[in-house]
């Protein structure tokens, strides 16, 4: 398995016990907070094959939505399949009514994998997307705009958030 480094060490389950106030386990990273029924159900949003091929290294396991999550971390967990939290898992007719969108990703970030799949499946539902990846920084490095630890990439990322923005007013 590939190793990602960042700058502010949480795990995943430990994010999103704080995001969602109630307590995840590990257990989420053998998807655990899914039932078979919601696996079979957004398994078609996940599309692996939208990541560029560098990308995919860590995707040569075969997916077995066949076992069933624990019920209560089921339970626990839902609020974090809806579409605010995840809206990789949103259908293509609710996808087409987006904006133009701007989906900004960074080398080193647990969701790089995701902007991917989402960038090309909003494209997909003919909406107009800029996708602008860096490769080699860090989640939230955007905020690292002045002082001992300003980025020189924080800025580039602010003007290009601004142009999009100015061009698609």
């Amino acid at each position: 398995m590939q190793q990602h480094y960042e700058f502010f060490h949480y795990t995943v389950d430990e994010t999103l016990s704080l995001y969602l106030h109630t307590n995840i386990d590990s257990s989420v990273y053998a998807n655990n907070h899914t039932s078979v029924q919601q696996k079979k159900q957004y398994r078609k949003y996940v599309d692996w094959s939208l990541i560029p091929a560098k990308y995919r290294t860590l995707y040569d396991k075969p997916i077995t939505d066949d076992v069933e999550g624990d019920p209560g971390l089921v339970q626990r967990a839902k609020v974090a399949l809806t579409p605010d939290v995840s809206p990789l898992l949103v259908d293509g007719v609710q996808l087409a009514k987006l904006p133009p969108t701007y989906v900004l990703s960074v080398g080193h970030d647990r969701l790089r994998d995701e902007s991917f799949i989402y960038a090309e499946r909003v494209k997909r539902a003919g909406v107009p997307v800029v996708h602008n990846h860096y490769e080699n920084t860090f989640h939230g490095s955007i905020g690292f705009l002045y002082g001992p630890f300003g980025l020189n990439i924080a800025h580039k990322m602010i003007a290009d958030i601004v142009t999009f923005v100015k061009a698609n007013l």
